[in-house]
């Protein structure tokens, strides 16, 4: 096994085009090993190039909330490498199969989680929270077979593929988590999603709506304030900046809307120890944080993984670069398991959240 790891972004993301294999060391930790260990081995290491993700559990365990346990798979996976290929180009994907992802959840559970949600709302426990939920699909696909073609899929700017003995990681996500550059750090949440039209005429009118949606937008300045507070606690006082705060991103079956948001790293942080301490993301969890991932917690009865934890890798000049992993696949043997979910505020409409979810999966369906 050659521990391959790959990333590629598009002409609108910051992104490198990587492809890396046989690391000269790598690091896996469970939910109960200290972040530490992680910050020094990175240090260890800085000025090799590193790939690494860390899973939504072990994120909001360091926020002091309980977790779902996540078995045999890692809570922190980082490698570092020698040497790496940039620029690459990807192969042709070759026609493979896999089978139609089906959810894991019925729709009148989904209801019920809907409304216990409304309530905590209500009670004031929230204003905004995730709620995700599964689906499963089998392959006899190679890995990486599979990444290809789900890339082609998925042409979008922060997708990574890892591959191990025992699991294979294919994100093909369209958000950034965070990028440090020269201690700058920045950050890219995307909140409010419409699907695409099926001709022009009706395109234009979905965007118009989004645009225009005060449910969505109120759900993208939530978050981007969460974010500010974030970002608040590692930067410079006085760095942090909304630099956009609604732009649109245009994929293959939805349009989102996100936020930039930029600060000046404190001078005594290491970037990685800035990374734990923004996980688990704001978009992914909800606001304000902690309260959100509690009743995360005893709404969704599973782990969710790697989903929507983060992925990303350390240049050699310590820049570093992470995306949400959302819209993500883990491979095991030839199950497969993708993770969907959206945003819910107050003005949400159960059945269009459940929808919305299934829409973000379509274009993983063979």
């Amino acid at each position: 096994m050659k521990y391959t790891t790959i990333f590629k972004g598009n002409s609108e993301s910051d992104l490198l085009n990587i492809f890396a294999s046989n690391p000269i060391d790598i690091l896996t930790l469970s939910l109960d090993d200290h972040p530490k260990i992680l910050t020094e081995f990175v240090k260890k290491y800085d000025g090799k190039f590193l790939a690494g993700f860390i899973s939504y559990e072990y994120g909001v365990k360091q926020l002091g909330v309980p977790v779902h346990n996540l078995n045999d798979f890692p809570a922190v996976h980082f490698r570092v490498y020698d040497s790496f290929e940039k620029n690459i180009q990807l192969e042709e994907p070759k026609n493979i199969d896999w089978d139609q992802f089906e959810s894991t959840l019925i729709k009148s559970e989904y209801d019920s989680g809907f409304d216990k949600i409304q309530n905590h709302i209500r009670s004031g426990d929230f204003y905004q929270i995730n709620f995700t939920h599964s689906l499963k699909s089998k392959t006899k696909s190679s890995p990486k077979e599979l990444f290809l073609k789900l890339r082609e899929k998925n042409q979008v700017g922060y997708s990574v593929f890892m591959e191990h003995n025992d699991w294979a990681i294919h994100s093909l996500s369209p958000e950034q988590f965070i990028k440090i550059e020269n201690q700058i750090i920045t950050t890219k949440p995307i909140k409010g999603t419409f699907p695409r039209g099926e001709c022009q005429e009706e395109d234009n009118y979905n965007l118009k709506s989004l645009l225009n949606s005060e449910k969505e937008q109120a759900e993208l300045y939530m978050i981007i304030d969460l974010l500010r507070n974030d970002l608040g606690k590692i930067c410079k006082t006085g760095s942090v900046q909304v630099l956009q705060s609604k732009s649109i991103q245009k994929l293959e079956k939805v349009f989102h809307t996100f936020g930039v948001v930029q600060g000046e790293l404190k001078s005594n942080l290491h970037p990685v120890e800035a990374l734990l301490s923004m996980s688990p993301g704001g978009s992914i969890s909800g606001c304000p944080k902690k309260r959100s991932c509690e009743i995360i917690h005893g709404l969704e009865l599973q782990a969710r993984g790697i989903y929507t934890g983060t992925i990303g890798y350390i240049l050699p000049d310590g820049t570093l670069n992470f995306n949400i992993a959302i819209r993500t696949v883990t491979q095991i043997g030839t199950e497969l398991t993708l993770g969907v979910g959206g945003g819910i505020t107050i003005e949400s409409n159960n059945e269009n959240e459940y929808m919305e979810t299934l829409m973000k999966a379509s274009s993983f369906q063979p």
